[in-house]
């Protein structure tokens, strides 16, 4: 059943307005540093951590060439790390600046900051949530490598109006739901003014990898190019808690994900950005796609 123009007003004077008080209290104002940085390419690419980025990188790196690319969580693991240079570093999971709430977050935040400070001996711009901010031990081997500089994301969720939301955006107010990094990437390339942004390694398969175990608790297998033969089930959990996700909460999160998405690519074509995927059997259907 189709909504009707009122629902749907009504629908985002209401969401608009949760948003509002949202920003109250948990953005940062006057957060617009990184947009200042200065592109000299006008192509860039972000590189998800899929299965797919495996072949990618093998077979079509030399498309790399010439542009300017966005790595994310743990693409410091591979050895093509030091080969792409990446110009960007993307950690969205708000679960690294917990306190150890989730086993292994602590050692795995640990292992990623000292490999990235160690691994890297060119400019590279680090972003992370708004929230690392308020915690410097993560940053103590990262500040000694002078070739990284830090940047803060509102990683807080903007929904209503359009108009509102894409002003929300342009002020790095918020974002669409960050339930992915790749998320976070694509709203940055179109703040920084790339005229064409390309995304390789978004697979985003998950419906093929879960299922339910006969405890009822939902498993899902998420592969990476870099552990995808060693890739175990795990559960998923609720955001920072130790609360274990169901399976409608599990197939919400890949809703508000893909239709992010769209909101994203809604979002670029206002600025004149073009959202190009060039991921092989990739399940995005909000961007243009192109096969290299």
């Amino acid at each position: 059943m189709n909504k009707s123009k009122f629902q749907i007003f009504v629908e985002n004077f209401i969401l608009t307005g949760l948003t509002i008080l949202k920003i109250l209290l948990f953005s940062k104002f006057f957060n617009n540093k990184y947009k200042a940085i200065r592109n000299k390419g006008k192509e860039c690419i972000i590189l998800g951590n899929g299965p797919s980025l495996s072949s990618f990188l093998t077979k079509k790196i030399n498309f790399l060439k010439d542009k300017d690319s966005f790595a994310v969580n743990f693409f410091w693991k591979s050895e093509y790390f030091e080969v792409v240079k990446p110009k960007y570093y993307v950690i969205l999971s708000t679960n690294y600046w917990t306190n150890g709430k989730i086993d292994l977050n602590d050692e795995g935040r640990k292992e990623t900051f000292n490999n990235i400070a160690r691994k890297t001996y060119w400019n590279m711009i680090l972003f992370v949530p708004i929230i690392a901010r308020k915690d410097k031990a993560w940053r103590k081997e990262l500040d000694l490598n002078k070739n990284i500089s830090i940047e803060y994301l509102n990683i807080t969720p903007v929904e209503g109006f359009e108009e509102f939301s894409f002003f929300c955006f342009k002020k790095n107010l918020g974002m669409p739901r960050p339930h992915n990094v790749l998320v976070a990437c694509v709203k940055a390339s179109i703040d920084l003014k790339y005229e064409n942004v390309f995304v390789a390694g978004a697979d985003h398969s998950w419906l093929q990898d879960i299922y339910v175990a006969d405890n009822n608790e939902v498993y899902l297998t998420q592969k990476h190019f870099y552990d995808e033969l060693n890739a175990k089930a795990e559960v998923m959990y609720q955001g920072i808690t130790n609360k274990k996700r169901n399976l409608a909460q599990v197939l919400t999160k890949f809703v508000h994900s893909f239709n992010s998405y769209y909101i994203l690519n809604s979002y670029a074509k206002k600025n004149n950005v073009k959202i190009i995927n060039v991921t092989e059997g990739s399940f995005i259907d909000a961007f243009e796609r192109k096969q290299i």
